[in-house]
């Protein structure tokens, strides 16, 4: 019995929603790959509904979320699904990891009001 509720742990999530919902501003935004800071402002909100907004610089998109596991998972509306993996998520900071076409960048956000 008990290795069967160890078992049924570990498939279980490190994160949920509820942790992320709010809004977030990014601090740091670096590409990892070739050493270098990403200079655009970004910004993302989370509702408890499973709906985000994001921006980054002029552009925008809102859509839907949600946690599998370390990998938060959006839908824009009218595109392809994306995948990021979560690799710090605690009260006041978020850190994304993401493979942009062979590029690794890693992006450091801080909750806001």
């Amino acid at each position: 019995m008990i290795i069967i509720l160890a078992a049924l742990a570990g498939c279980s999530g490190k994160y949920d929603e509820s942790q992320l919902a709010g809004q977030w501003a990014g601090v740091e935004w670096r590409d990892v790959t070739n050493d270098k800071i990403i200079d655009s402002p970004v910004a993302f909100t989370f509702g408890e509904d499973g709906r985000y907004e994001a921006s980054s610089g002029a552009s925008s998109e809102k859509g839907k979320y949600w946690i599998s596991g370390e990998n938060l998972h959006t839908v824009e509306e009218g595109k392809a699904e994306k995948k990021v993996k979560i690799a710090r998520l605690q009260d006041d900071t978020l850190v994304f990891q993401m493979n942009r076409a062979g590029v690794v960048e890693e992006m450091v956000l801080v909750r806001g009001e």
